[in-house]
């Protein structure tokens, strides 16, 4: 597989290998196991990168859980807007369940901060969250990512789920746009 592509006259650098993707998604699965073990948990699929993550990491888990999926616009292009729009609600009474939210990729957090205020205001009995990718120095809140396989630098990412506008989401590696 190519250590480099070119997309939209950008040029994006391997960064993450799948066989290492593979293995942290293993690792972050079992994780997730041990934290649920003899609970009933609902997944949130937070579409659309973080499809390829989640199919990946729920084949890993033994829990008992259901899926369910969610849609946010917060981007146009690479740009992170400040107005978040729900495109496919989550439609269930969450009154006393266990909530996992699955992202692909947590930058500002501003997307996710929503959707937890809201799943709280509806009473669960706990919400934590699974992400891929989570960019330290981007983070502006202050809630716990239980859940993380890699830090990344705050840089533009493509691959594996993650697109630019709509495209690259089925490479099998994760590439960073080149500095």
């Amino acid at each position: 597989m190519a250590s480099k592509v070119a997309l939209n006259g950008m040029v994006f650098k391997k960064m993450l290998d799948q066989e290492l993707i593979n293995q942290k998604v293993a690792d972050l699965a079992e994780e997730i196991n041990k934290e649920y073990e003899g609970k009933f948990v609902d997944i949130v699929v937070v579409l659309k990168g973080a499809y390829i993550f989640a199919a990946d990491l729920v084949r890993y888990l033994t829990i008992d859980h259901a899926i369910h999926f969610v849609r946010f616009s917060s981007y146009a292009g690479m740009e992170s807007q400040t107005e978040i729009k729900v495109k496919i609600p989550l439609d269930m009474n969450i009154e006393g369940r266990h909530m996992l939210i699955v992202e692909d990729i947590i930058d500002t957090g501003n997307t996710l901060k929503f959707f937890v205020e809201d799943l709280k205001r509806n009473n669960p009995k706990s919400v934590n969250i699974a992400a891929l990718l989570y960019k330290p120095d981007a983070f502006k809140h202050s809630y716990p990512i239980k859940f993380k396989a890699f830090d990344i630098e705050n840089l533009f990412v493509i691959g594996y789920g993650l697109d630019l506008d709509e495209r690259a989401r089925s490479l099998k590696h994760i590439y960073q746009l080149e500095k």
